[in-house]
């Protein structure tokens, strides 16, 4: 196994409940990929079960964290972490525990992404990492890189095409007022488990950035907009050390690795 920068035994991690616990975070435009045309997304995810109680209505899957009011073909939407459940009986083909990371156009409906597909373990926990410059999103697990999707504009290199019906679907984000949340995306399901050292930059990583993120948590402060390092192991504020834009923790606990 890679070296790893992974919560340690003693360290502590917010862990959610996957019924009500979240972190909410008001939004900023430092958040969304359209500001400078770039956003990078990285965490340490814990799941504590395989099959979610508290899915997306009608579905087999959790957003772990995003920044977004609505899903399905609603408004306000920007991006988000998505989880399935191992039992994926609506999926087909299946999609056991694959986790992605998507954009959205503003209104909703198809979004457009990268994503994991690998065997996930209970309480183990993995580094992921999801950027989208201005015309692809990227996948990094565990500080490798996975794969990428275009999401508008002509195949980049060996970025697919997502399409619809032999259509192209095409994302055209923008900066939205969407708190960005910690454990939910909407509030429409919910994560059962653990985070850690969740950091945004308004750029994308290096593949180098990445593996060095995933190995020994160094971090690059170049464009960094958001760190919360969830490690208080107090209260009912998760700090930003970046910027100071703190969140407010909703029924989310203190736990320590063991």
């Amino acid at each position: 196994m890679l070296q790893n920068a992974a919560p340690q035994s003693g360290n502590i991690y917010l862990q959610f409940n996957g019924i009500d616990a979240y972190v909410e975070i008001p939004g900023i435009a430092d958040y969304s990929v359209a500001t400078t045309g770039a956003l990078t997304v990285a965490a340490w995810i814990r799941p504590n079960t395989l099959n979610f109680p508290n899915v997306e209505p009608g579905s087999d899957y959790i957003h772990g964290l995003g920044k977004e009011d609505k899903s399905g073909s609603e408004g306000d939407q920007e991006w988000t972490f998505r989880m399935y459940n191992h039992s994926t009986p609506l999926e087909d083909p299946p999609r056991p525990n694959r986790i992605s990371f998507y954009v959205f156009n503003p209104q909703g409906g198809l979004g457009v992404g990268s994503y994991v597909q690998v065997k996930v373990a209970k309480a183990h926990w993995m580094h992921v990492v999801g950027m989208a410059d201005d015309k692809c999103t990227y996948f990094y697990e565990d500080g490798q890189y996975i794969r990428c999707s275009t999401y508008r504009g002509p195949a980049q290199g060996p970025c697919e095409i997502q399409e619809q019906n032999g259509t192209q679907v095409v994302v055209n984000p923008q900066a939205g007022s969407a708190a960005l949340r910690l454990g939910t995306k909407d509030l429409g399901s919910f994560l059962e488990g653990g985070l850690s050292r969740v950091r945004l930059w308004n750029r994308t990583l290096t593949a180098a950035e990445v593996s060095s993120l995933f190995a020994t948590d160094i971090t690059s402060r170049d464009g960094l907009v958001a760190e919360f390092l969830l490690n208080a192991d107090t209260g009912t504020v998760a700090n930003d050390t970046a910027k100071g834009n703190n969140g407010s923790i909703i029924n989310a606990l203190w736990a320590t690795q063991t």
